[in-house]
């Protein structure tokens, strides 16, 4: 096995980031605790700081309190969040949304624009237009970017490997958008970002969160994760998945997720079952996830039969995750998050039933928020550059 010796830049590096870290964690406020919570010399500790300075990420403050032993009081410093600003982007089926946050994740603008159909280099530009538009906005130097898209990426190589909704395949978005804009840039599978979103800038209930699972439905089906308390992330499309599906002749067979789950076709077979509920009062165009739950709510049967068939799905998805990771949060995202409490209510319950009761520990939460992706396509970037998050 070969491994290689770090270099004197990226030692630097290193221990730059552990003194910001501990500097924005509150986990020390002067040069003397630095290095006692680091573990650096001081003298170490006082160059670095002196940089941080110089860079506008930190300030020097008022006098602290004393040791206990007397002596000089030392100088407290402060982390700058405004010192510099990222653009957060997902990119979904039907728009781009783009937010512009501060280094604590606080967001100072958003923006959304519609793709209308767009795929390839037309969705490309229309990306391009909504990072611009951040820009125009920014009140700080721009730190980085993150993106996050549908689909399968390579994170590690910047490669947009296959996005079905967008029509892109191994596209190189990484480097294009260095390239453009001379600023690092980072990429992640959008559901794996929504679960990031929630653990370091969402509000959690309360307890430690050690593994959280997200699982979003739109035009696809993706399920993102976050382990060890979101040090590590992961995510990606499972609508080629084979379920279960009944037949009828009363046995099950085997089709991919995609035809049983998402948007398009939930769309599909409540078309195909308006026939048999003539009193529907579900509308046979323009159909939403909120006509579903009006509908539900006012004891429509077609509602409750698509109600019934999603939580058979979804519940065969939770039953893997749950048993597989073991996780203290699952969290329904995406459109399909519009049918409501009732729906995941029902999802817990079919969950339930497929595993042990002693297996099931998790809490099911619906995502709140719609940039959620862009969030933690912040939080990524902000993570990557500074470790702070």
């Amino acid at each position: 096995m070969n491994s290689r010796k770090a270099t004197r830049t990226q030692v630097r590096r290193h221990n730059r980031l552990l003194i910001l870290r501990a500097i924005y964690a509150a986990e020390a406020d002067n040069r003397a605790a630095l290095a006692g919570v680091t573990g650096l010399a001081k003298p170490t500790v006082s160059e670095l700081v002196t940089e941080l300075i110089e860079q506008g990420l930190v300030e020097e403050g008022g006098p602290g309190e004393s040791s206990e032993v007397g002596g000089k009081r030392p100088t407290l410093l402060r982390f700058i969040p405004e010192a510099r600003q990222v653009i957060g982007v997902s990119v979904d089926a039907h728009a781009v949304h783009a937010v512009l946050v501060n280094l604590d994740g606080a967001v100072v603008a958003e923006h959304e624009a519609l793709l209308d159909g767009c795929q390839g280099e037309d969705a490309y530009d229309v990306l391009v237009s909504a990072i611009n538009g951040m820009i125009a906005q920014l009140d700080a130097p721009l730190l980085c970017i993150g993106v996050g898209v549908q689909g399968f990426v390579d994170s590690g190589a910047g490669l947009v490997v296959r996005s079905s909704t967008l029509g892109w395949r191994r596209l190189p978005l990484v480097e294009r958008l260095n390239v453009r804009y001379q600023k690092p840039a980072y990429l992640a599978n959008n559901t794996e970002l929504t679960a990031l979103a929630q653990h370091t800038l969402g509000e959690l209930p309360s307890g430690t969160v050690d593994t959280l699972v997200t699982v979003r439905v739109d035009e696809t089906v993706e399920v993102g994760m976050t382990l060890r308390g979101g040090e590590v992330h992961h995510g990606g499309e499972i609508s080629g998945l084979l379920v279960s599906m009944p037949s009828p002749d009363g046995r099950f067979t085997r089709c991919p997720i995609e035809e049983r789950l998402n948007w398009n076709t939930i769309a599909a077979r409540a078309a195909s079952l308006t026939a048999g509920y003539p009193d529907s009062i579900l509308p046979l165009i323009g159909l939403t996830f909120m006509h579903i739950r009006y509908a539900l709510a006012q004891g429509d049967p077609l509602a409750a039969q698509l109600y019934d068939e999603i939580a058979a799905v979804l519940a065969e998805i939770m039953a893997w995750t749950v048993a597989l990771l073991n996780p203290d949060q699952v969290v329904l995202a995406g459109g399909i998050a519009d049918l409501g409490a009732p729906l995941l209510e029902r999802v817990a319950a079919e969950t339930r039933l497929l595993l042990s009761a002693e297996r099931l520990y998790a809490n099911f939460l619906l995502a709140e928020g719609e940039n959620l992706s862009a969030l933690g396509a912040a939080a990524e970037a902000i993570q990557a550059e500074l470790g702070i998050l």
